[in-house]
């Protein structure tokens, strides 16, 4: 009798280890949350990644991506903050969870949700137009140790927001006062693009992706960019800041985030199938389309990676008066 009780426990624990080896994986629909509205770079981010997951058969369930723009992304994190403890609900995010929550426009930053993987980074680049006397990033920084009022530069979001702080980095680390300098906003990097060519400011600072055809064109010159080593393709002859002998390695990342609250088990799940969609040709193929960098990290790996990118943007938020916290 022992003995025939025995072979069923083990016949029925066979039958259960394969189900329990899979893991934890999703039992009703996902919602992928982006934190701006449809048809930008955050959007179509969020969409390839649900596209491709649903065409390599990553998740088992039915998702879909729901846009939640507004107050700075504040709207979208509010909402997956009262989602905590569900693994089924994601938000797109970026550096813009950082940069808003150390100026004050966020109540919460990455460590309030659970971070799950950094997909790609895409890179700032400065940029002259084609007959300017400045030919590289030196050269702005020692017009403006000069004369720090002399040139105008063009950013390509409001005061506070990624492209200034990626002025910020090289002309702190010279040692110039940030004060004195002429910076004009712009609502996009088209539009600061727009206005160089017109020659209503001297630089700019904007997305490599939105400069890549007029440089490749002879339009404009890309001077310096925000990464730590030169890119292939069109930006391979434009220098790093770090080259250059200034700090500036901004990394304009996206990434996601789950809720609060994730067990382990979870949070494995997500950055398996997060791994899976960076490794796939077509999430390859639209990196390389918007000339973005995927350097996947995922988990435990992915905070760490917000930490450090915190206390680097801290470090130049607080000289230029930015840092509410």
């Amino acid at each position: 009798m022992i003995k025939r009780e025995f072979l069923l426990a083990l016949f029925l624990s066979v039958l259960v280890a394969p189900a329990c080896a899979q893991g934890w994986s999703p039992e009703r629909n996902v919602e992928l949350i982006v934190p701006a509205g449809a048809g930008g770079s955050l959007d179509n981010t969020g969409r390839t990644i649900q596209r491709v997951w649903d065409q390599l058969k990553l998740v088992p369930v039915p998702s879909a991506v729901v846009n939640r723009s507004g107050g700075g992304h504040s709207k979208a994190y509010a909402y997956l903050h009262q989602k905590s403890g569900d693994p089924q609900v994601l938000s797109i995010t970026s550096s813009t969870i950082l940069t808003n929550y150390i100026n004050g426009r966020l109540p919460r930053t990455y460590d309030a949700y659970t971070p799950l993987g950094i997909m790609v980074t895409e890179y700032i680049a400065f940029a002259v137009k084609a007959d300017s006397p400045i030919k590289t990033g030196k050269d702005l920084i020692e017009a403006l140790r000069k004369d720090s009022g002399s040139l105008s530069i063009g950013i390509s979001s409001a005061r506070g927001g990624t492209h200034h702080i990626s002025v910020g980095m090289p002309v702190l680390s010279a040692g110039i006062d940030m004060k004195p300098i002429k910076l004009v906003s712009f609502n996009s990097s088209s539009t600061a693009v727009t206005a160089l060519l017109g020659g209503h400011v001297d630089v700019i600072s904007t997305s490599n992706v939105i400069l890549a055809p007029h440089v490749a064109e002879g339009r404009l010159r890309a001077i310096a960019i925000s990464s730590p080593k030169r890119l292939p393709g069109i930006f391979s002859g434009t220098p790093t800041w770090p080259e250059l002998g200034y700090k500036g390695v901004f990394h304009n990342w996206r990434g996601l985030i789950g809720a609060g609250g994730m067990t382990p088990e979870q949070t494995a799940f997500w950055v398996s199938v997060l791994k899976g969609v960076a490794e796939s040709e077509e999430f390859k193929a639209f990196a390389a389309k918007n000339q973005w960098v995927i350097d996947f990290k995922g988990g435990a790996d992915a905070a760490a990676f917000m930490k450090e990118a915190y206390g680097d943007l801290y470090s130049v938020m607080k000289p230029l008066g930015l840092a509410k916290r």
